[in-house]
């Protein structure tokens, strides 16, 4: 129901304020949420008291942060954070090899949410962490999410996403390519010198519902990254026995 005089919903001025909040920023004042959402200030206070008591947010004396509530219900119920939890010692065994950024990926709207990642020291630094975003066609893990999606999806998509030509970023002969080789592997993306390689994840042997990429600067996997597929479709077969309920 919509109470405000913008029409908002009580739900959508929620979003709003829990949308302020990143992990860069990951406290704010009342005032500076206000300016962020366009709430009137005092809607923003009365929200923020609200959903600090309902342990939505945590209050302290500078502002306020996202509370532990949100991440309790989350871990206990979201489909992705069960993903997670089966899959993480499959990713730990793969990190253990390759000493490199390991990370595991969904689709969620146009864009790949990592919802795993265990990281490397010597590791090349990347971009986002665990509950970041990318555009599905700038990272590997994201292609072959986007490789593998419904047809009509990924006609919207390329036509989304073009260069200041109007010429498309990601073609369906590069997306069939993924999908026939069963895996991706891209260079120089976001960074020049940083490769990906990510093989897709299915349920229960059809659908896929994630995937699960390495990132490295090692210039070898760029020539030859055979052996790093190898690593990562054992490892994805494990993690579909888990989520898909066979032994």
């Amino acid at each position: 129901m919509a109470n405000s005089p913008t029409g908002d919903s009580v739900l959508t001025r929620l979003d709003r304020v829990l949308s302020t909040f990143s992990a860069a920023e990951s406290l704010l004042s009342a005032a500076e949420i206000a300016r962020r959402t366009g709430l009137p200030p005092a809607t923003a206070h009365r929200l923020c008291r609200d959903m600090a008591e309902l342990g939505w947010l945590e209050s302290l004396p500078a502002g306020y942060m996202v509370g532990t509530r949100l991440w309790e219900m989350t871990n206990r119920s979201a489909p992705t954070m069960k993903l997670a939890v089966r899959a993480r010692p499959y990713l730990t065994d793969v990190h253990a090899v390759m000493g490199q950024h390991v990370q595991l990926g969904v689709i969620e709207g146009r864009e790949v949410l990592f919802v795993d990642r265990l990281s490397a020291r010597e590791a090349p630094s990347i971009h986002g962490g665990v509950a970041g975003r990318l555009p599905l066609h700038v990272s590997a893990t994201g292609l072959v999410l986007l490789a593998h999606a419904p047809s009509e999806f990924r006609t919207f998509y390329r036509t989304q996403h073009q260069d200041a030509a109007g010429g498309q970023i990601i073609s369906e002969d590069r997306l069939e390519q993924v999908r026939q080789q069963g895996y991706c592997a891209q260079t120089g993306v976001i960074e020049r010198e940083v490769t990906g390689v990510a093989v897709p994840i299915r349920q229960r042997g059809r659908s896929v519902v994630a995937a699960l990429g390495v990132v490295t600067d090692d210039d070898d996997v760029a020539r030859r990254p055979a052996p790093w597929v190898q690593m990562l479709q054992i490892a994805a077969r494990g993690i579909q026995r888990e989520i898909s309920g066979r032994s």
